[in-house]
């Protein structure tokens, strides 16, 4: 039979303080009476210091085991933390500079189309200052010229949509201004009397100027121009315009007479056959009648006079005028 000490009496042996100082001097031992009925007794003695030590070197590693592995615990969570933040990060910085790249991207490929726009707008006003230059030389039509100047910034991501934004706003101002100029010069063009009336390479019989009478003797002013053509030859309009009159017309026999836009009127005369009337709207190359040799004429041909305002032009310039 095995007698061991009660519980409390077992632990404060081992972390109980010694009654005494001179207890404390000596070790303490636990002693365990073994006996059974026949047999001698036997006796088992522990060293309590000896296991007071142990326990409190195995509670020591215990407890360093258990903060080491808190600790690696705790260092793991807050480097998966870490890393899982740096990898946010390092994708929202990654996606930020995708974005600014396609950003750059945007903004250079609107800055070239709008440079390509702006090049087309400015070779479309060079073309439009040099026809007018052009056709300064043929008839009385102002000119202008542009320099250019200033100081350049450079376009980057921070200023770019300021500067496209003013840029489009330039351009459309540009074209605001541009295109009631073209407008204007198409209209001009489509009205201005160019080109021959009459079909292919006629002779010219007659130039516009002063001249022998050709019904008599002296000289006589000629206010136009005489292709020598057989009767019948289609007359076409050399510009857009309204007819103003058609019919005899005293001079010139069977005429019409065609009023355009800007002050410009033409006249052909000595016709065989009229085929427009007053009012009617009409079309630069439209055939109007047809070539004869009434009126005041030594024999067929068409008389072909331009006016501007009330005074006769030499038709010479209009005739050679390019389209």
């Amino acid at each position: 039979m095995m007698r061991l000490p009660k519980r409390p009496a077992l632990l404060s042996a081992l972390f109980g303080k010694p009654e005494s100082a001179r207890a404390a001097a000596h070790s303490r031992h636990l002693e365990i009476l073994i006996t059974r009925p026949g047999h001698p007794a036997h006796s088992l003695r522990i060293d309590l210091d000896a296991l007071r030590r142990v326990a409190l070197w195995a509670g020591a590693a215990l407890a360093l085991w258990l903060a080491i592995t808190l600790y690696m615990a705790w260092a793991q969570m807050s480097g998966a933390d870490a890393r899982q933040r740096a990898e946010r990060l390092a994708a929202q910085a990654a996606a930020t500079q995708s974005a600014n790249a396609r950003l750059q991207a945007e903004n250079g490929a609107m800055a070239s189309n709008l440079l390509a726009l702006k090049t087309k707008v400015d070779s479309l006003a060079t073309t439009l200052r040099g026809f007018v230059q052009q056709r300064a030389q043929e008839f009385p039509v102002e000119a202008r010229n542009r320099n250019q100047g200033g100081i350049a910034a450079p376009l980057n991501l921070a200023n770019a949509p300021a500067m496209l934004h003013d840029e489009v706003d330039m351009i459309a101002a540009r074209l605001n201004l541009l295109l009631p100029q073209a407008q204007h010069l198409a209209a001009m063009e489509a009205a201005r009397p160019m080109g021959e009336p009459v079909p292919g390479s006629a002779d010219i019989t007659s130039d516009y100027g002063l001249r022998p009478n050709p019904l008599g003797r002296g000289l006589e002013f000629h206010n136009g121009v005489d292709f020598g053509v057989n009767v019948g030859t289609p007359i076409h309009a050399t510009a857009n315009g309204v007819v103003e009159s058609a019919g005899w017309k005293t001079g010139y026999g069977n005429c019409v007479v065609i009023d355009h836009p800007f002050g410009y009127r033409s006249l052909f005369g000595h016709l065989s056959k009229i085929l427009v009337k007053p009012g009617d709207p009409i079309q630069r190359g439209q055939v109007i009648a047809l070539s004869g040799n009434s009126g005041r004429s030594t024999g067929p041909h068409l008389h072909y006079t331009v006016f501007f305002g009330d005074k006769t032009l030499d038709p010479a310039t209009y005739l050679l005028a390019t389209r």
